[in-house]
């Protein structure tokens, strides 16, 4: 390649012979400038910049140390809270638990173990996250435990009101009577010798209301040659009660009665010596003594 230089310094113009090798120099130097410049303002920006990303990230590294402290508090006060929640629940339960056990008349040995005394001063214990998981998990535990128990103990209390609603425990006769006979052998009130009594005779003035000992279901309502009109009712369990001599019926064969629901009225029907109920409780046609049932005392004649 040859390059023509014309100048005024020059008295004439002047040529330059360029080969492939003078261009790659001048193509060479000049890329070597350009990498030095480029490395020098590179350095020369990173070293004024340093102070400001360092400050930076050393701004962003305390935040986040900061949230997770926050976070780590956060959690720990809702656990804290948690296992406050969990004792006040395990001191309430032992609390009705008592109450309980006494109503259904459980031996004591059944009930929650009741809390050992202790005192002293207060002194606060910082509980860490695992410490603050193995109590709530502890209490928790026990929180099923009492669950358990107290649905046994529902049970129970079921069973028992249930029992007692379908015993024949209630009076018979209305306004209290006085106890002619008791449950058991006696001399024939007809002079025929020794007899076994199968109920309770309750004396009392003639028309008085006879009532329903425990709740069931009316299975007999007619006339009996020796009982006269006689009422049964079955409590279940093939647990009936029976009342005998009365002037009249108030109820029929199928009809639900409830505890000291009328049955009817006291009479002398049947064979009777005067006016009284007689008044039996049977087991699988077996007799049983009606004292053993009934909750009031009654005077004996």
């Amino acid at each position: 390649m040859q390059v023509i230089l014309v100048s005024s310094r020059f008295s004439a113009a002047r040529s330059i012979n360029l080969d492939f090798r003078h261009i790659a120099a001048v193509l060479g130097f000049f890329l070597v400038a350009v990498l030095c410049v480029s490395t020098v303002l590179s350095w020369v920006s990173i070293q004024w910049r340093l102070p400001i990303v360092q400050a930076q990230i050393e701004a962003l590294q305390t935040q986040e140390v900061q949230e997770s402290e926050a976070r780590a508090k956060s959690k720990l006060q809702a656990m804290a809270s948690r296992l406050g929640e969990l004792q006040a629940q395990i001191m309430r339960l032992d609390g009705l638990g008592q109450r309980l056990s006494t109503r259904a008349g459980l031996p004591e040995a059944q009930t929650p173990p009741a809390s050992i005394p202790q005192g002293g001063p207060f002194m606060p214990v910082l509980m860490d996250e695992k410490t603050l998981d193995e109590e709530i998990s502890v209490l928790a535990s026990q929180v099923a435990t009492q669950s358990l128990y107290f649905s046994s103990l529902d049970s129970t209390l079921r069973d028992s009101m249930v029992r007692r609603e379908f015993l024949p425990s209630t009076m018979p006769v209305a306004g209290g009577a006085r106890l002619g006979s008791s449950f058991g052998r006696r001399d024939d009130p007809f002079g025929r010798g020794l007899s076994m009594h199968e109920g309770l005779d309750f004396v009392a003035p003639y028309g008085t209301s006879i009532l329903a000992a425990a709740g069931g279901v009316v299975v007999n309502a007619a006339f009996h040659s020796e009982f006269g009109n006689m009422v049964e009712v079955n409590h279940g369990g093939e647990l009936i009660s029976r009342y005998a001599h009365m002037s009249a019926i108030s109820v029929r064969v199928g009809d639900t009665v409830r505890r000291g629901q009328k049955l009817g009225e006291l009479g002398s029907t049947g064979r009777s010596t005067g006016p009284h109920l007689h008044f039996e409780v049977r087991q699988n046609s077996l007799p049983l003594d009606p004292a053993t049932f009934l909750s009031l005392r009654v005077a004996r004649q």
